[in-house]
C-alpha cells in the first residue's frame, strides 16, 4: 500500500494528466482514501456460499409455473472477482423453485487477474464478445429463447457491451445491475491517474526514482478494464451514447439497477462518539462518486465528495437498497427478493410465465431527496404500492439516507444516523392522513399521525391497515383542502434534540404512485 501523506502528495498533480474531460477534482485527502480502495478488489466480501438458503424472505406460494421449464438466468460477477460469489445468490434461487440446470455464472477471473501485466489483461470489449458466445449456447435451452442477466460491479459492463453491441437486445429479457460503475467510478480514475503519474514521474525523475515506485504500486491494479471503467473512458463515452438501454424488436430487455448510493450524500462524515475523527460514509465506497452525466460529484453543501448515481441508467427502473457494502448485494436478502421479482415483471406488468413462482409487484414514485433550512436535516423518501400474485395492493414507504448537519466549529460538518450530534439519534418517518384509492370503488383511509422509527440510516414500512383487493386502478394520496387528491404526507425528522431545524417532508409537488391491477 502507498503511504497516506505520499498518496495525497502525489495523486493530484497526476489527476491532472487526465485529459478526456475537464471537471472539478476533490481534494487531496479524499483521492488518497479513493487510492486505498482501488488496491482492494472489487469483490471483497466473504464468499457468498457462507450466506444459508434459510436466511431469504418468505416468499408466496408455488405457482403452476413451478415445475415448469424457466428461463435460464447468467450471473455475470466484478473486476478482480470470480463466480463462486454468486452461490448464494444461486442458493436463493433455488429455493424459490428455479432448478440448479437454469442457474449459470459466467466466471471470466482467469481474464482479470490483479497485477497481471504479461500479457495485459483484456478490456471490457474483449470479455463481452466471449460472454456472446456463452450466452448463445445458453439461450439454446430456454423455453422462449432468450436468457436473463444479473450482473455485479463490472459485469454489468460487460452485458451491457454484450447487448448494446453483439446483438443481446434480441437475446435477454431481464437485465439487472447490482453496484455498475454504468458512467465510470471516482477509484478508475484515480488509478489512471496513477498509470499517467508513472510515466511523467519516470520521465522526469528516472524510472528508479522511489515515487515511481509508490506511483507503480497503484498503477499496477489498474489495467486495461480499470481504464475502460473511468468516467471519460473511450469505452463509457460509447456505450452511454444514444440509448443507454436499448431493446430489440420486441421491446426488451427491460433493464433494473441496485445501488446502495443514493446521489448526493456526502462521502466523509464525523462520529461524535469516535472523537470527530472523519470516518468514510458512503455505503458502496468503491462504485461512487460520478454523476449520470459522467461528471464528479460535487453537488450539495461543504467541499465533500458525494455520493454519485453513477449506478442508475436512463430508461432502466433505479433502486436504492439498504446501506451495502459494494460486495455485500448479491448477499442481502432484500436485495436477493427484489432481483428475483423484476424477473418475472413484463414490460406490461403481467407476470412472467417461464418464472419459477408468482411474485410481487412494486411500483414506487421517484426517490426524493427532502430537507429543511439549507439542507441542515436530509433524507430521501419513496413511497409505492406492492402487489402480490393474490391482487392485494398494499402501500410500502421508504426512506435513505437520513442525517444532519452541525456546525460544532463554524464549519457545517455530516453526520449519518445513528452517529449523529448527541446520543441515541434516530430518523424518524411519519405518514399523515395517508389514503389508498380503488377507482369506482372503495377508499381505504389512515386517519392521524403514524410513525416509524429507525436506528439506521434506511428503512420500510410496509402499511398493511390500508390494504386493498381486487383488479382495479389504485391510487397511493393524501387529501388536503387545496388539493383532496394531493400526494402522499410523509416526513422525516432526526430525533432526540428538538431543535428548529430538524424537520424535512416530502415535496407536497411529488405525486404519489398509481397502479393497475389486471
Amino acid at each position: 500500500m502507498i503511504h497516506s501523506e505520499l498518496k495525497a502528495r502525489l495523486l493530484p498533480a497526476s489527476l491532472n494528466n487526465i485529459t478526456v474531460q475537464q471537471r472539478r477534482r476533490p481534494s487531496p485527502a479524499w483521492t488518497a482514501v479513493a487510492a486505498g480502495a482501488l488496491c482492494l478488489s472489487m469483490a471483497t466480501a466473504a464468499p457468498a456460499s457462507a450466506l444459508p438458503a434459510s436466511a431469504a424472505p418468505a416468499q408466496a406460494q408455488q405457482s403452476a409455473y413451478a415445475s415448469g421449464p424457466h428461463r435460464p438466468i447468467i450471473f455475470v460477477h466484478g473486476w478482480h472477482s470470480e463466480g463462486s460469489v454468486w452461490n448464494g445468490m444461486k442458493g436463493y434461487a433455488e429455493t424459490q423453485g428455479y432448478k440448479e440446470s437454469e442457474l449459470h455464472v459466467y466466471d471470466y477471473s482467469k481474464m482479470t487477474k490483479p497485477g497481471q501485466t504479461n500479457p495485459p489483461n483484456p478490456g471490457i470489449d474483449h470479455i463481452a464478445a466471449d460472454f456472446a458466445r456463452e450466452v448463445n449456447e445458453i439461450a439454446k435451452t430456454s423455453p422462449d429463447g432468450k436468457v436473463d442477466i444479473v450482473a455485479h460491479s463490472m459485469g454489468g459492463l460487460v452485458a451491457r457491451a454484450y447487448i448494446k453491441n453483439l446483438g443481446g437486445a434480441e437475446k435477454v429479457k431481464h437485465f439487472v445491475s447490482m453496484g455498475s460503475p454504468h458512467h465510470g467510478t471516482i477509484v478508475a480514475d484515480v488509478g489512471v491517474g496513477a498509470s499517467e503519474a508513472v510515466r511523467a514521474i519516470g520521465a522526469f525523475l528516472g524510472d528508479h526514482n522511489i515515487l515511481v515506485g509508490y506511483a507503480k504500486e497503484l498503477a499496477e491494479n489498474c489495467d486495461f478494464q480499470c481504464h475502460d471503467m473511468a468516467s471519460g473512458s473511450a469505452f463509457l463515452r460509447s456505450l452511454n451514447s444514444g440509448d443507454e438501454a436499448p431493446h430489440g424488436a420486441d421491446g426488451y430487455p427491460r433493464y433494473t439497477t441496485f445501488r446502495s448510493n443514493i446521489d448526493d450524500e456526502p462521502a466523509v462524515y464525523l462520529n461524535t462518539r469516535n472523537k470527530f475523527k472523519p470516518q468514510i460514509g458512503l455505503c458502496d465506497g468503491v462504485v461512487f462518486g460520478i454523476t449520470e452525466q459522467g461528471a464528479w460529484a460535487y453537488e450539495g453543501k461543504g467541499p465533500n465528495v458525494r455520493g454519485g448515481k453513477t449506478s442508475a441508467l436512463r430508461g432502466a427502473e433505479n433502486i436504492v437498497t439498504a446501506c451495502l457494502p459494494h460486495g455485500e448485494y448479491y448477499n442481502d436478502p432484500w436485495t436477493q427478493e427484489k432481483t428475483l421479482d423484476t424477473l418475472a415483471e413484463t414490460t406490461i406488468g403481467e407476470e412472467d410465465k417461464y418464472v419459477p413462482r408468482a411474485r410481487n409487484r412494486t411500483k414506487c414514485n421517484e426517490l426524493t431527496r427532502t430537507h429543511y433550512r439549507d439542507n441542515w436535516v436530509q433524507a430521501w423518501l419513496q413511497s409505492c404500492l406492492q402487489v402480490t400474485p393474490e391482487k392485494e395492493v398494499t402501500p410500502v414507504l421508504r426512506i435513505r439516507g437520513c442525517g444532519h448537519y452541525r456546525s460544532p466549529f463554524g464549519k457545517a460538518l455530516w453526520y449519518y444516523t445513528p452517529e449523529g450530534w448527541g446520543d441515541n439519534v434516530e430518523c424518524v418517518m411519519g405518514r399523515d392522513g395517508l389514503s389508498l384509492r380503488k377507482k369506482g370503488s372503495r377508499i381505504k383511509k389512515e386517519p392521524g399521525y403514524h410513525k416509524a422509527e429507525f436506528n439506521t440510516r434506511a428503512g420500510e414500512v410496509k402499511v398493511n391497515t390500508l390494504s386493498l383487493h381486487g383488479p382495479g386502478d389504485y391510487q397511493l394520496y393524501t387529501p388536503t383542502l387545496n388539493n383532496p387528491n394531493g400526494s402522499p404526507r410523509i416526513t422525516a425528522k432526526v430525533q432526540p434534540w428538538d431543535d428548529s431545524d430538524n424537520y424535512t417532508t416530502l415535496d407536497p409537488l411529488v405525486e404519489g404512485p398509481s397502479v393497475t391491477v389486471h
